[in-house]
């Protein structure tokens, strides 16, 4: 019998036997194929949105060289801006900003998949990646100058590593694929804390405690590694704390003020509720007019708890449930995966090919299948990290911990919050989908046309719903575009102030500065507000019918015509605002 590495391992076949393209190869087809679809979604509803929304707005205008910066809250960060920074330094055209985010968006999603690449059965990350990228909240969110999404890719990533960090690989590996596993599971909770700190907390926390208390993952590079990130991303954050809110506990307490205070509230129906099509349901009164929208959202723990239970069946039964670990003898002589997945060689693996007329060891044929299939694997010594189905229970455990703090502590609900949950619990769900695809299919075969046609129908729920959303978005900011040019005519131009009803959004698009003397946002007294509307244009903007404030009443009231997608609204401008 000869032996050859994976690498030369075709040279090895006679001439009758055909050479197997590699799995890795496969699944990179598969994502790469994933991102493309996903990127070319986002760059449509890039084209077709003429500008920022509210929260954009605030993260453009910190490094936007023509406009003046929109007041910073306390529970932002600043690593959306960093990322907008090279394009803002170029372009303030909105369709253009979107179009550099899709672009990075598709980037990113397939760089995360990629690190999941041998954690998982050939067509899981590629099917979790494509559950993932089909959310109408990942494509709504996907070219926004938001944070939750990049949260999600850095939890992703980050756990992926942590999972390659903590695996035994051959000897001669080991200090390089360590490191570097060590090395880009830091760099991605740094990440994630420059986007949310505290979300990078709630992702650190589980990888940390995992791998102090399972003696197998005890890792110095890991223990020493997530703090080290941690602390990294988080440094501007506690430092402009300090320097602008009086401190960490000040700016916490703060952050928690504007987020309605935290505190034991149960919001699992109003996440539900708010996957009908709304961004932000708070306090959330929304009618459930349209059930289906969240079918998956319930069916979704289902799935993750099922792939559970049936990995720790396998790991008990001594199967392999990712292609990892000891084969079934039954499997193995039959030359198949107990899944009916087929099982993928860990980094570092070699196959022992056969002679080119076929046969195998003891007695076993390879002829027309792949020259590891029915094969046994030598496996270094060392290789195995003995932790089962630990991709799929890390996965889980990390997107539980990430959802909590917004299903638990936040009376309110935004959909983009638990983004960075789905993101992972979306991988043991799409394990547990293909493990369903390979029951016995004489006798489960309607069972997966039926699986096929319930996804497909799912995902035609998700594009009409962000079909709907981004047309109403785009004559939503057709409109406060419409508004910015009134106030312009009215005589509010740069340098000017717009404050009150939807001023970050027309403030921004007429080149002024928005503050508010009230509210979550409120960076100015009433007073000095006034003083400013008496050297410079300045604008109030009020419902319709709605009485001024005091420090206003003495201005010039200019009404305004509606607009499709807004409340009607009214304006009043300071004397310095000439038409």
């Amino acid at each position: 019998m000869q032996q050859a590495s994976l690498l030369s391992a075709a040279s090895a076949l006679g001439p009758r036997a055909r050479p197997v393209r590699s799995a890795p190869a496969r699944d990179l087809w598969w994502l790469a194929a994933v991102a493309v679809v996903f990127t070319a979604c986002l760059l449509y509803s890039a084209l077709v949105t003429p500008g920022l929304g509210w929260d954009e707005a605030v993260y453009v205008s910190q490094v936007d060289p023509h406009r003046p910066a929109a007041f910073f809250s306390a529970p932002r960060a600043r690593g959306v801006s960093y990322l907008l920074a090279p394009a803002a330094a170029l372009t303030t055209s909105a369709p253009l900003l979107h179009c550099y985010l899709a672009v990075l968006s598709g980037a990113g999603l397939l760089l995360c998949l990629c690190v999941w690449r041998r954690l998982l059965p050939a067509p899981v990350p590629a099917l979790g990646g494509a559950l993932f990228a089909g959310l109408w909240v990942t494509l709504f969110y996907g070219p926004q100058a938001m944070p939750n999404l990049w949260v999600a890719y850095a939890a992703l990533a980050a756990t992926g590593c942590f999972l390659r960090a903590i695996r035994q690989p051959p000897r001669q590996l080991a200090p390089r694929a360590g490191r570097g596993a060590a090395a880009g599971l830091a760099a991605a909770v740094a990440f994630a804390a420059l986007m949310r700190p505290t979300d990078a907390v709630w992702l650190a926390v589980p990888l940390f405690a995992a791998a102090l208390c399972v003696p197998a993952w005890r890792r110095p590079a890991v223990l020493l590694g997530l703090p080290a990130g941690l602390a990294l991303g988080c440094a501007e954050w506690v430092a402009e704390a300090s320097l602008h809110y009086g401190g960490l506990l000040a700016r916490l307490r703060e952050a928690g003020r504007i987020q309605g205070g935290l505190g034991w509230h149960l919001s699992f129906d109003d996440h539900a509720r708010a996957l009908q099509g709304k961004t932000l349901c708070r306090p959330c009164h929304l009618a459930w007019d349209h059930p289906e929208a969240a079918v998956w959202w319930f069916l979704l723990p289902l799935a993750v708890i099922g792939a559970l239970w049936v990995g720790l069946r396998l790991r008990e039964s001594g199967g392999a449930p990712h292609g990892y670990g000891a084969v079934w003898p039954s499997a193995r002589r039959a030359g198949r995966h107990p899944l009916g997945l087929t099982p993928v060689p860990p980094d570092g693996l070699r196959r022992i090919t056969a002679p080119a007329d076929g046969t195998g060891p003891a007695g076993t044929t390879t002829r027309g299948r792949p020259a590891w299939s029915g094969v046994r694997l030598r496996e270094p010594a060392g290789d195995r990290h003995g932790s089962g189905p630990a991709p799929l229970v890390m996965a889980a455990l990390v997107g539980v911990c990430l959802a909590a703090p917004y299903l638990l502590t936040v009376d309110y609900a935004a959909p983009r919050f638990l983004l960075p949950a789905y993101a992972l619990l979306l991988m043991p769900a799409a394990w547990f989908l293909s493990w369903l695809t390979r029951l016995p299919r004489r006798r489960h075969g309607w069972a997966v046309a039926a699986l096929v046609l319930v996804l497909l129908g799912h995902e035609v729920v998700q594009l009409m719903i962000v079909h709907r959303m981004v047309q109403s978005t785009a004559r939503a900011q057709t409109g406060i575009d419409r508004i910015a040019g009134m106030l312009r005519d009215a005589g509010v131009r740069p340098p000017c102030v717009v404050s009150g009803e939807e001023a970050v959004r027309v403030a921004y698009r007429a080149g002024c500065a928005s503050r508010q003397p009230s509210g979550h946002d409120a960076g100015i007294s009433p007073a000095a507000l006034a003083r400013l509307g008496a050297h410079r244009p300045a604008a109030v903007l009020l419902l319709t019918g709605g009485k001024p404030p005091t420090y206003a009443r003495g201005w010039r009231p200019v009404p305004l015509r509606p607009v499709p997608g807004l409340a009607r609204l009214s304006a009043y401008v300071s004397p310095p605002a000439r038409p």
